[in-house]
């Protein structure tokens, strides 16, 4: 939710991004709060870069019910003199909780949304952009959709490929959704970053329609994609248009 959840009544966040180094301290105070074992459930890119806007976490919707996990929450807010609708949120999947860093209100607060689902398919699905990459994770959900959408499905965070027609989850299996989308070599390795996707999917004949909705859709946020004349080699190293957009943004 990019950590802009929790607002005053002006409408100004009331959260703040977290450094690297106060991530682990503040998930460690998070475990004693809720009980759960959090420290290698992280999504995305958190704990990963310089900064993180919030904390994404992946809770396994088979071992905690997510409304029995927010009151368990509203409790303890209720203990320290707070009230729960101030600190705790519900969308989604989520539960997103006003997070004081390492657990001191002194030190500010951070969103944390706690993400329910299937924790292992979530850590995979939801792998976030590189440090220093103008893409970020969105970017990577708008190209899978893109070139699902080119081949006749759909991506879903939450389901895999679907059925565009019926909405019946073809598969949630890393392995074979690489091998749906970009062919029988692929692996999941693939599709862990637009980076990655890009390498392959440019080697393909039918590159500029994979990715035609997802350009468009970039487009309106100042991000562009390689067009086919553009792509030079990419046999070894970093392509060559990938260098000159880094430089760009430099």
């Amino acid at each position: 939710m990019s950590g802009n959840v929790f607002k005053d009544t002006a409408g100004s966040v009331l959260t703040k991004r977290i450094n690297k180094a106060d991530v682990l301290p503040t998930i460690k105070w998070l475990e004693t709060v809720t009980g759960l074992e959090l420290t290698d459930h992280l999504l995305g890119t958190t704990g990963k870069n310089a900064t993180s806007g919030d904390l994404d976490i992946a809770i396994d919707a088979n071992e905690v019910d997510k409304n029995e996990f927010a009151t368990k929450l509203g409790e303890y807010i209720n203990k320290q003199g707070g009230n729960p609708k101030d600190w705790i949120k519900k969308s989604g999947i989520s539960v997103h909780f006003k997070t004081p860093i390492k657990g001191d209100d002194a030190l500010g607060y951070v969103q944390a949304d706690f993400m329910f689902g299937e924790r292992d398919w979530m850590k995979w699905s939801m792998q976030g952009g590189k440090e220093g990459s103008p893409y970020k994770g969105a970017h990577r959900h708008i190209l899978l959709a893109s070139i699902a959408k080119a081949k006749g499905m759909k991506w879903s965070f939450q389901n895999g490929l679907v059925n565009r027609e019926t909405n019946e989850i073809i598969t949630k299996d890393p392995n074979e959704i690489a091998k749906k989308l970009l062919g029988q070599m692929a692996s999941p390795k693939d599709l862990e970053s637009v980076e990655a996707i890009l390498n392959v999917v440019t080697r393909l004949p039918d590159y500029e329609t994979l990715v035609a909705d997802a350009r468009e859709t970039l487009a309106k946020d100042g991000v562009e994609l390689p067009k086919a004349a553009q792509i030079e080699s990419y046999a070894t190293g970093t392509p060559a248009w990938f260098r000159r957009m880094m430089e760009a943004t430099k």
